[in-house]
């Protein structure tokens, strides 16, 4: 016969613990900024306990201080996942280090790598996004689910079938960007914000022309 305590352990067991629940701001943020003009390329530091962080004076595009990421480390599943943050910005004229687009946008990330090989399809992009330049405050969300709001490394879309095709370093990937999300959504590394414009780069960083200013990412969850 069970006893009431091995019928509560076996309910326990039954109970399924979600890949992937809500996330507030108080894990450890890190923000990616990139020095152009130095030898360093990558100047890492905590997102304060307000969810801010600082945006340097813009100098031009290869010297000074860009913001490019917001990132949180992440070992979880994100498929069919809907991401989702509230985020604000000081007013101003933001540029990114592109010399050919003087938009400058944030927008969802996320990668299935931190180190090592890598080919386009392990960096998705969404193609949700707010305006810098527009705006100073909003929301973003995006659904996993919705495939064409998502977008790789070398621009190709998430519902792309298309097999062995040539990526922006010049090598050929055999996997198909759609496939190649597919395996990249189920192992996620690295999860959070990106700055940069549309024509060259998601990820070239922004700067504020003729003074510094501050972004902040108020919250950030990730729900089923």
């Amino acid at each position: 016969m069970l006893t009431s305590i091995t019928i509560s352990i076996l309910m326990l067991s039954l109970i399924i613990v979600p890949a992937f629940a809500s996330n507030g701001l108080g894990k450890n943020w890190r923000v990616y900024n990139v020095k152009p003009a130095t030898n360093s390329f990558w100047d890492i530091n905590k997102l304060a306990s307000d969810g801010s962080f600082p945006i340097q004076q813009f100098d031009t595009t290869s010297t000074g201080s860009f913001a490019v990421y917001v990132l949180n480390n992440y070992n979880i599943d994100m498929t069919d996942a809907t991401l989702s943050t509230d985020v604000s910005w000081t007013s101003g004229t933001y540029k990114t280090r592109s010399t050919a687009c003087s938009d400058a946008y944030v927008r969802f990330e996320f990668q299935d790598v931190t180190a090592g090989p890598y080919d386009s399809n392990d960096y998705w992009w969404s193609t949700v996004s707010l305006d810098l330049n527009t705006e100073t405050s909003g929301t973003l969300l995006a659904s996993l689910a919705d495939r064409t709001l998502l977008t790789n490394q070398s621009g190709k879309s998430a519902t792309d079938i298309t097999e062995d095709w040539q990526q922006w370093q010049g090598d050929i990937v055999a996997m198909s960007p759609y496939d190649g999300f597919t395996k990249a959504v189920h192992d996620v590394k690295q999860v959070g914000l990106s700055f940069g414009n549309t024509c060259s780069s998601y990820a070239s960083g922004i700067a504020m022309v003729g003074d510094a200013g501050t972004f902040t990412m108020k919250d950030f969850t990730i729900t089923p």
